[in-house]
């Protein structure tokens, strides 16, 4: 479960006639990484719920940008490492891998109904996100 950032095929297009994209893409996303960081942490927060704990907030990383083998750039923010918990995994049988919690938190469980908050940052940083790879490109005199 991850909250992907890519931007669309239209753009896509429209960046593709620039020479030197490989070195401008990755700097566009590494731009807007902090902003979907801080969006999904703010709302994994929000959650009133012994899933969505400050750990779960606090374990949100950005990848490094990539690209992407069909065409395109892409950075990936996610939930790592493990927690103290009933035990989730073979090689820490006393932890819960973060990753497992916000799945549980997204989806529901036997349990617990679920409580969705990904599409809520995805949409709720989406303008900022635009915003910061344009000043990117502007930076760059390419906009």
């Amino acid at each position: 479960m991850r909250m992907n950032l890519v931007w669309s095929d239209e753009l896509t297009e429209q960046l593709a006639g620039m020479a030197d994209l490989d070195a401008i893409a990755p700097e566009m996303l590494t731009a807007a990484a902090p902003i979907a960081t801080d969006a999904l942490k703010q709302r994994v927060r929000q959650h009133r719920s012994s899933r969505a704990d400050k750990h779960l907030a606090d374990s949100v990383r950005a990848g490094k940008p990539k690209k992407r083998k069909k065409g395109g750039y892409g950075l990936e923010v996610s939930f790592s490492g493990y927690d103290t918990g009933h035990g989730s995994s073979p090689k820490y049988k006393d932890k819960t891998a973060q990753m497992q919690k916000a799945v549980s938190l997204e989806y529901g469980s036997a349990k617990q109904a679920a409580q969705p908050f990904l599409d809520q940052a995805a949409s709720s940083c989406e303008n900022a996100v635009s915003a910061a790879m344009q000043d990117v490109l502007r930076r760059k005199g390419k906009l």
